[in-house]
């Protein structure tokens, strides 16, 4: 997926293409100064969604010419556009690419996006996130007080995990409990070896059993977990209610079963799972006389929302806000690590948590 250091090509075809080359950290993007490739942060300063003056709030400066610079010299000019049309359309391809993403991730998992928040994170996530959820037809956004940092704090808080499987293809009606038990009773053994040879106790552990269950002749399965199915070991009746859970997953997924017809084991997987302390975030009081978010504000500045539209948006300083403060698009939120944007038609307010809840005006 397209991130801030993605770079912006043509291709022999005379295409604009993003990604998926990288101008990583070192030389980064041009505006590091460094670079002399444009990339979607390039595109990002030069339409105004980055304040080049507040970059790790202030400690780095944006070089504004260079990104003007390496888009008209690889992309306009080839193209025939403007500098603000090249990087309108970068823009627009990393939108819809992050949006493609989400739309087939939720596609396999058969949920409807409307009815979900859109959680984005990184410097640059909440640049993109109002024009991926538009697209999505998602209505709510939460970001986090801390966006910046959310990926290294999901990394303290993830469980050790790991994963294991046997492939082992047969009729479902030809497998005993016993040769289940049998295979899930040597991936646990291996699953044991490795947690004591990492340092850790298998009674801290938590063993989880899946399937791979297909019907006959697909070229696809499906993973059928096992949980609640049985108490110590596998019987016949976990076997069969393991079929049923399967046709139900096929029917939520794809939108039908096919219960009469013969099923198959493709592989089964076992997840060991060890839990470590999770961040308890706490909700704060708002105070007795919260300031109004005008008092945050800090100016306004140009933003090409695309290569025809142009709108003066408020900037806000992200700490300034109260709880309970409300921001009305177009504007712009400003913070050490992350930069967020509120088109027309979108509104912001500050929960308790110091999330900034992002929701699309209702006609």
């Amino acid at each position: 997926m397209p991130v801030g250091g993605s770079i912006a090509w043509v291709d022999d075809a005379g295409f604009l293409n993003v990604g998926p080359q990288s101008a990583g950290a070192d030389p980064g993007p041009a505006c590091y100064g460094r670079g002399t490739w444009p990339t979607v942060t390039d595109a990002d300063l030069v339409c105004g969604c980055l304040n080049p003056d507040y970059f790790l709030g202030g400690l780095q400066k944006l070089d504004v010419a260079a990104s003007v610079r390496a888009l008209k010299t690889h992309i306009a000019e080839p193209l025939r556009l403007t500098v603000i049309e090249a990087a309108s359309g970068i823009r627009r391809i990393v939108d819809m690419r992050m949006a493609d993403e989400v739309r087939v991730f939720a596609a396999k998992r058969g949920v409807d996006l409307s009815a979900f928040t859109l959680l984005p994170f990184g410097g640059a996530g909440a640049v993109h996130a109002a024009a991926v959820a538009e697209e999505l037809g998602m209505l709510r956004i939460l970001v986090p007080a801390r966006p910046g940092a959310f990926s290294a704090l999901g990394l303290l808080c993830t469980d050790v995990v790991h994963d294991y499987i046997r492939s082992d293809l047969k009729p479902l009606d030809a497998v005993t409990p016993e040769h289940m038990e049998e295979i899930y009773g040597q991936l646990e053994a291996k699953a044991r070896a490795e947690l004591s040879a990492e340092g850790m106790s298998a009674a801290d552990a938590r063993f989880l059993r899946e399937i791979d269950l297909r019907y006959a002749g697909q070229g696809y399965e499906l993973r059928t977990p096992l949980d609640g199915l049985y108490v110590e070991r596998l019987t016949a009746e976990s076997i069969t209610a393991a079929r049923e859970r399967f046709d139900e997953r096929h029917a939520q997924i794809h939108g039908h079963a096919a219960k009469n017809r013969p099923v198959e084991v493709v592989s089964y997987r076992l997840r060991l799972r060890v839990a470590v302390p999770k961040y308890q975030p706490h909700a704060e009081t708002a105070a007795k006389s919260p300031r109004p978010a005008s008092a945050a504000e800090k100016g306004k500045r140009s933003w090409h929302i695309d290569g025809d539209t142009v709108v003066e948006a408020r900037v806000y300083e992200r700490d300034s806000l109260d709880i309970g403060g409300v921001i009305a698009g177009p504007a712009i939120v400003e913070q050490f690590d992350a930069t967020t944007v509120i088109p027309p038609g979108w509104a912001g307010r500050v929960d308790g948590f110091r999330n900034l809840m992002l929701e699309k005006n209702r006609p």
